[in-house]
């Protein structure tokens, strides 16, 4: 409040005042969701890596990756889980939105 006050008697107008404080705001909203959806990004490409590097690094020779699974294979496989954890969501959703549209098709037939 006193803020506001000071930069009024600065004979700055009001208008001009509240569109930079709307600005400001916005623009740490913006940044805070930015910054939030980079750590989950980092968060998911860290732990995806760790197990793909795993799983490939440990494969047995002569078979595919995911064919014949050796311990620590199993371990890559858990990370590369954690990591896709936050991407889940978007998964389960595209079923839920298809689950949906059919159940509202069948109630009108």
């Amino acid at each position: 409040m006193y803020y506001y006050l000071y930069m009024v008697k600065k004979n700055k107008t009001k208008k001009s005042f509240l569109n930079k404080e709307v600005f400001s705001i916005a623009f740490s909203g913006i940044l805070g969701i930015i910054s939030a959806n980079l750590i989950l990004v980092i968060f998911s490409a860290l732990f995806f890596g760790i197990g793909y590097s795993m799983i490939i690094n440990y494969n047995k020779e002569g078979t595919k990756p995911l064919e014949d699974l050796q311990t620590k294979q199993y371990l890559g496989v858990g990370f590369c889980l954690i990591g896709l954890l936050p991407w889940l969501r978007y998964f389960f959703a595209g079923f839920l939105i298809e689950a949906g549209k059919s159940l509202f098709d069948q109630s009108f037939e």
